[in-house]
């Protein structure tokens, strides 16, 4: 005997229902994209420092002489 009445109605319309479907993939697409800013900020991150303290070393050099 299948469901019936306003509980089954529900069940069927939430089963239905692909919102929070998208609300999903849009939230694992924003946690690949964290992840992999994150990579790329920790594999450069050391190599952006060394060039912008060298940079303001001649800076500071060029200034003084």
């Amino acid at each position: 005997m299948p469901w019936t009445g306003p509980t089954s109605d529900r069940l069927h319309r939430f089963l239905a229902d692909r919102a929070g479907a998208t609300a999903v993939e849009y939230a694992l697409v924003v946690a690949l994209v964290f992840l992999a800013a994150s990579v790329g900020m920790a594999a450069y991150g050391d190599a952006a420092a060394r060039l912008y303290t060298e940079l303001s070393a001649k800076v500071v050099s060029a200034l003084r002489s």
